[in-house]
């Protein structure tokens, strides 16, 4: 399958991958309000400001350019000033977060002297998440791939996307793009470098009802209850 690229627009949306019975789907929005039904909601805010408003709720959430957020219920995104994306993972039941601005550069070392921070971080083992890649000026990534689908808008700067097979696809500020699961590829940047915001459908970190910090850090003399099978609650 080949990567595929669209220009930020107003009303699109892509049924993007499925993973592990769970149908992925991408919304931009461009000086609209988009309404958000089932399933958990990850966006970002790529300009202007915009305002989420939940269904559970009355109090609206004000968004500015660069912030992102999750949330499981339906809402209204009123984006009529504002223009970004939405990833819903119609299977997923996520919590609500609101974050940002994005920062300048990541938090953790990536490859080839990119970095990278969890933007939403998979609560359990599985979860999707949010990433922010930094990729710096003038590099030729190492050719790689990933074992899931990767969803993507460029934010900051300019360069390429290639294949083993030549094929290179400019990018700027504003482009979607989609990397279906093993797709070998490489990010090519120019003199700004390249920030991309990235959502994963799946993850192999995050925690489980016998891996937390609440039950590793329990101590019932200087044991800790993750040791402790006859205390802990049942899953």
């Amino acid at each position: 399958m080949a990567i595929d690229y669209y220009p930020l627009q107003p009303n699109f949306l892509l049924d993007a991958t499925k993973h592990d019975y769970s149908a992925v789907r991408v919304r931009t929005w461009q000086n609209e309000n988009i309404r958000l039904s089932t399933g958990t909601h990850y966006g970002f805010v790529w300009q202007g400001q915009a305002t989420l408003q939940r269904s559970s709720i009355s109090m609206p959430f004000p968004l500015a350019a660069g912030m992102y957020f999750s949330l499981g219920e339906s809402a209204t995104l009123h984006g009529q000033d504002s223009a970004g994306m939405v990833v819903t993972d119609t299977a997923h039941q996520g919590q609500f977060l609101v974050g940002g601005p994005v920062e300048s550069s990541g938090r953790f070392a990536y490859i080839d002297g990119g970095t990278t921070s969890l933007l939403i971080a998979p609560m359990t083992v599985g979860d999707p998440c949010l990433h922010a890649l930094y990729m710096p000026p003038n590099v030729n990534q190492t050719m790689h791939h990933h074992p899931s689908d990767r969803i993507g808008l460029i934010i900051y700067g300019n360069g390429q996307c290639c294949t083993p097979e030549g094929d290179c696809q400019s990018l700027q500020p504003g482009i979607l793009f989609r990397i279906p699961a093993y797709q070998e590829h490489k990010f090519v940047t120019r003199a700004q470098g390249l920030h991309l915001v990235v959502f994963h459908p799946d993850s192999d970190i995050g925690f489980s009802d016998r891996n937390h910090p609440m039950l590793r850090r329990t101590f019932i003399d200087n044991v800790s209850a993750t040791e402790l099978p006859n205390i802990q609650t049942p899953h």
